[in-house]
């Protein structure tokens, strides 16, 4: 029942009890209580307007006390969720019976208390989800920090020994030299790209999306391609199956060259032993759906759970990390932008899965 259908039911109520008391008191004041005063007869009718008046207000205050009290409690319950304290309000006791039930004029409002009872609950972990984003992103800026200035100490030392005047180094030497460098500029230069799109991708900016229709079994042929050209990936094995050679999507290839070589490099960076990397791509109903799977580590739960939040970087201290932690959230963003999916499956030591769905527009 609505809360304005049990007002109206609690006044109806009310003006019956006001009609009794006045049924009950009227007549046992001016006919019992009054005559043994001296106050009986005709001289004295007026009387009843102050019986009547008094029987009145006493029901006021009663009904005000009746509908007032639960509202006072449902302020000071706001008032609090206001000031941020989500402690359990020490007067909800009063609102409730032994056997745990409302009491009745609590009950009038009682969409209104469950509400706020959820919205305390809600408020109470969006607090707590806050502080964590908080600490992981102190976490992130000390991490990146870190991230950003190795390569920079790479760069800065190569270029120091190679205008030291009291070397005269081989020609080998300075193409080592200068190879390293070019590596380490463009591992900065991918954590620059990082950023950019990560704070292009806050909200406050949308990414230009350019898309044609390009045959995309030949597109992540020619990123594997790609990656399994890294140094990096030179221990693992790339495998690529497809229900047809030609399958025709409409999608910006800077974009989704980019969240693939994220998604592949990930599982070349994290598994030092040699691991193979399957990719599958079907057309379904609900569009093109790339899976792209390995059988390397795996993630713990904790890692699968916050893999696409910023500022995550799924690794501790000890272990090596040349990501932004930035580069699933990334990923997330880059594959939205086509209105496409993302889901991961992993199980420690048994491997990593991605699921990518991308609609086809006609």
């Amino acid at each position: 029942m609505k809360i304005q259908q049990r007002f109206i039911w609690h006044l109806l109520l009310g003006s019956l009890i006001w009609l009794l008391l006045l049924a009950i008191i009227l007549p046992t004041v001016m006919d019992g209580i009054l005559p043994k005063f001296g106050l009986g007869g005709e001289r004295y009718e007026w009387l009843v307007l102050i019986v009547v008046g008094m029987v009145t207000v006493l029901c006021m205050l009663l009904f005000g006390w009746y509908f007032g009290s639960p509202l006072l409690l449902v302020m000071k319950w706001i008032n609090q969720l206001a000031h941020e304290d989500f402690s359990p309000l020490q007067e909800c006791e009063k609102m409730y019976t032994r056997k745990k039930k409302l009491k009745m004029r609590y009950r009038l409002y009682q969409e209104v208390i469950t509400q706020l009872a959820d919205m305390r609950s809600q408020l109470e972990k969006a607090k707590i989800e806050r502080a964590q984003v908080e600490e992981a992103k102190r976490d992130w800026i000390a991490g990146i920090s870190h991230d950003l200035k190795t390569p920079l100490t790479y760069i800065k030392g190569y270029s120091t020994l190679l205008l030291n005047p009291d070397y005269d180094w081989s020609k080998e030497e300075q193409q080592n030299f200068i190879q390293e460098i070019d590596l380490k500029s463009s591992h900065l230069e991918q954590l620059v790209q990082d950023l950019n799109l990560a704070m292009r991708f806050d909200g406050s900016q949308a990414i230009p999306i350019h898309k044609t229709k390009q045959n995309i079994v030949e597109f992540v042929q020619s990123v594997l391609a790609d990656v399994s050209n890294d140094l990096r990936a030179e221990p693992h094995h790339f495998e690529l199956h497809f229900t047809t050679p030609d399958i025709q999507l409409a999608f910006d290839d800077h974009l989704l060259r980019r969240a693939l070589q994220n998604i592949y490099m990930n599982a070349v960076l994290h598994n030092e032993a040699s691991v193979n990397i399957e990719t599958t791509i079907e057309q379904q109903v609900q569009g093109i759906v790339i899976h792209i799977e390995d059988d390397g580590i795996g993630l713990n739960e904790e890692t699968k759970q916050n893999l696409f939040n910023r500022y995550y970087r799924g690794t501790t201290t000890e272990q090596k990390s040349e990501g932004t932690g930035l580069g699933m959230a990334i990923v997330k963003s880059l594959i939205g932008a086509h209105d496409g999916a993302i889901t991961v499956e992993s199980t420690e030591q048994q491997g990593t899965s991605f699921t990518i769905t991308l609609p086809m527009v006609k």
